[in-house]
Formats: structure tokens, sequence, C-alpha cells
């Protein structure tokens, strides 16, 4: 079951109703039970994983609030252990034996991986991170243990963020599952504004891209340079509207039940360094590495040096968290790069504008700042997309030999129809990020209409969606990016 799938629009009104028409532990034992049975509908083995997860940390937080000293160091490192071994076993265990094979048939050596077919339970990368970042809380005593299971297994398992996020924290989740928000036809319209808004960026703009990347991706040498470079670009655009549609769906479907989630997305792509774009993307995730992973080694304080040794293993550790692939480090690596290099060349590209008379704050110099840093995002998709390291080189060889154009606009995967749809679309996306970027949440500005207006522009919106959205024949609606994450 997914947000755009035809079950959850039976699922999602019954569970909000009895949430509201249930009182204290009922309602909260009721949305736990409504969360398992959305995942349990992936398979028991699934609903396996986390309840095992769940019990896991709530007996470890037990024991790190008791421990002192020595034992309370190795209890968290040995529930560190489980935890980030579990998800190693079944994401990454295939990959480091692959990579072994290679190393040691390039020194002569004879060893062959065996084939490994392991599931990895929905939601996984996800819950686990709640988990790890909830225990590590208690470790340091910024949070007490949880005494209540339904509680902790709520918070690891509610589900408008247990399959892609938002990563949340306890501290922000639990005080709103114990003294929840009464029902409010307000916070009803706001979210389900924002879930249409989200199913509009997935539908009509993300589904449609993903045709036209798809096709030139995988045949890249058949197409001209500027065909696959419109790929690229159109991935980047891709996979921002694909996640970005999921976080505003989770957010939508929690606002309706009177719980507040992370925002997980600030218009990244207005961003003016790459640094900024990572602040204002997947931010639960950014933030959580920052706090749990990059601080604790060291962060800024111990020199530039170690400053950028940091960041370098904390995005090559995020690429990793991304996929079991050589192509994902290379591309968390890339985007560690690009922070280093841009911290090295600071004082050096801020005199060359001075020279050039480019002020810092001027439009246009944060114009040439934005295309570039959308630029440099691009090229490192490229590696994320791609599957492979070789494969991303093909890409890129691509991008750089043979004729500009050789085939027609049809073999794209897109007719001129559908690509009229979706300059559309990426028009009004655009007006409403920019809006977003200067002014705040268009929202806002939307629920202060009179209600005709809203009523037109909602019911607009809604027709976009089901006569323009990506259906039919090999359409997977469980099909977000990162559900695969």
């Amino acid at each position: 079951m997914s947000f755009l799938s035809p079950g959850f629009f039976l699922f999602f009104p019954l569970v909000t109703l009895v949430w509201f028409l249930l009182p204290g532990t009922a309602r909260r034992l009721w949305l736990l039970c409504a969360s398992w049975w959305f995942l349990l509908c992936a398979g028991p083995e699934h609903l396996f994983s986390l309840i095992a997860a769940t019990t896991l940390t709530y007996c470890g937080a037990q024991l790190l609030d008791k421990a002192e000293g020595r034992r309370r160091k190795l209890a968290l490192a040995a529930l560190l252990t489980v935890l980030f071994g579990a998800l190693f076993l079944v994401k990454y265990l295939a990959f480091a034996l692959d990579l072994l094979e290679r190393v040691l048939t390039t020194t002569g050596l004879a060893f062959s991986s065996p084939a490994l077919d392991l599931l990895l339970p929905a939601g996984l990368s996800f819950y686990l991170f709640m988990a790890a970042g909830y225990l590590i809380d208690v470790y340091r005593r910024d949070r007490p243990a949880e005494e209540s299971y339904l509680d902790l297994a709520l918070f690891l398992s509610c589900f408008p963020y247990l399959l892609s996020g938002p990563i949340g924290r306890a501290g922000g989740l639990l005080p709103q599952f114990r003294r929840p928000a009464p029902f409010s036809w307000e916070q009803l319209r706001r979210g389900l504004l924002r879930f249409l808004w989200g199913a509009f960026k997935k539908l009509v703009i993300a589904d449609r891209l993903g045709l036209l990347v798809s096709t030139v991706y995988a045949a890249p040498e058949t197409f001209g340079r500027i065909q696959v470079v419109a790929a690229a670009l159109a991935f980047s655009v891709q996979i921002y509207c694909d996640f970005s549609a999921y976080s505003d769906m989770a957010l939508g479907c929690a606002q309706v039940m009177g719980l507040h989630l992370m925002e997980n997305f600030h218009t990244p792509y207005f961003s003016r360094s790459i640094g900024e774009f990572w602040r204002r993307w997947h931010i639960s995730l950014s933030s959580w590495f920052r706090d749990y992973l990059y601080i604790p080694l060291g962060g800024s304080r111990k020199g530039r040096r170690r400053k950028y040794l940091n960041l370098l293993i904390v995005f090559a550790v995020s690429g990793l968290w991304h996929g079991a692939a050589l192509s994902f480090v290379v591309w968390g690596l890339l985007n560690g790069l690009y922070q280093v290099v841009g911290g090295v060349t600071q004082r050096s590209r801020t005199r060359l504008r001075r020279r050039l008379g480019l002020a810092d704050d001027a439009p246009l110099t944060a114009l040439l700042q934005v295309g570039i840093t959308f630029l440099l995002s691009s090229a490192a998709w490229v590696f994320f997309k791609a599957g492979s390291f070789t494969h991303a080189l093909d890409i890129f060889r691509a991008m750089v030999t043979g004729p500009w154009l050789t085939r027609p606009l049809s073999a794209w995967g897109l007719d001129r129809a559908e690509v009229v749809v979706a300059a559309v679309a990426l028009i009004l996306l655009l007006g409403v990020d920019l809006y977003t970027a200067f002014r705040g949440s268009p929202r806002e500005k939307f629920c202060a209409l009179p209600r005709p207006i809203r009523w037109v522009l909602a019911l607009g919106l809604l027709a976009a969606v089901l006569l323009f959205g990506i259906y039919g024949t090999g359409y997977d609606p469980q099909d977000f990016i990162y559900f695969k994450f």
C-alpha cells in the first residue's frame, strides 16, 4: 500500500475517523495497529523486522538509562552494532562480497562471492536511523528512556513517515502522540491540499519526466549530446518532484490527523552553494548526519583539514545509505568534494567577483550561483541514477561525443502533447517554488482566498492530476524512487 494506491484512499479516511473518535491510550493503540497493518500489506516479514527493531530499541534504551560509565558506552556500541549490522546484512553484504571478489581477483587470488538475494524490509533504513538517533539521545541524557512500549513503537511505526520519512526525532513526535490535537477543519483543508500538491508533483511531473529519463539512460549512446544532457537535467527535476511529493503527502496526512512532522525540503534548487543545497534537501536526513555523525567526528571545531575530512566521511556514508553500489559512494563523495573545493576557493572566488564588479547580494550573482549549483548537483545525480559507475561514465561520454541531436522528439519516450503538459506543469512548479523562496508557503495565501476561488483552484489541481497523471499499463503506484532505500 502506498499513498497513491486505491487501498490507501479507503485506509486513510477510516484510520483518521477512528483516530479522532477514540480516547487516550486506545487512540494510540489504534494508530499503531493501523500503521502495522500498513506495513503488513507489503508482507509479514517486513512487519517482523520492524517489531524486532522496536523491541531491541525499547529494551536497549532501558539498559542505557540505568547503566553508568564504561558499561553505558559498551551498551550503546553493542546496540548500534546490532542495528546497523542488520542493515549491513540485508543491504550491503552482497555489495561487500562483490567488492572483495574484485579486489582479490586483481591480486591473483581466487574468490567467488556467493549469490545473495536477501529481502530488504520496507522502510528499514528510515526507522533504524530513527531508532539509532533515539538511543544516542538517551545515551547523551538528552531525554529519558521511554517507559511505554506502545508510544515508542508508534514513534518508529507511524504510517505517514514509515516508508520514506521524514526521519523524525522522539522529542518532537512523542509529545504529539500523547497529547494529540483535536480535529480541525482548517488542518483537514490544509493537509488535503498539501497531499494533492504532492500527488500533482509525483503523477504529472515526476512520472512523466521519468519516461524521458529512463528512455535516454537505457541507451545513451543512441542519443545526441543535447538529448543526454537534457535527460540528466530532467532527472534532477524528477527526483526532486518524486521525493518532495512523498514528503508533501506524508506531511499532509499527518496534518489532517493533527500531527506536525519535520519539513524535508525547502526549494533546494534555489540554493547558491552545494552546502546550502544539502541544508535544504532531505533536511531530516541531512540534520541526522549533522547531529549524530558530523558533530561527533569533530565537525568544524578541529581545523579546516579535519572539517573537510569529516565532510567527505559524512557524504561517503550518505552515499552508502542511499544504495549498495559504487556509483552511490561516488555520488556522495562528489557532493562532499564540491563543498571542500568550495571552501578552499571561497576567498579566490570572492576576489574574482569583486574584480568583475559583482556584489555578493546582486541578483546576477545569485542567479549565477544558483545555476552553477544546479549544474553541479545534476552532474552528481548522473551517478545516482545510472546504477553503476561504468554506466555513469557511458552517460558522460555521450554528453561530449557524437552528434548534437540524433533522434526525433518521439524517441525520447514523450510525444509532443506530453512535452507540452510537462512544460506547463514545470512552469507551475517554478512559480510555486519561487513564491515559497521569496514570500513563504503559498498555502497560507491560498487559504486566505475567498472560498469560491479556493474551490476552483483545488478542483483544477485535482482535475490536472486525474487527467494528466501517468496511469495505465505498467504503472506501479508504489514506485517512489526512495522506496528502495
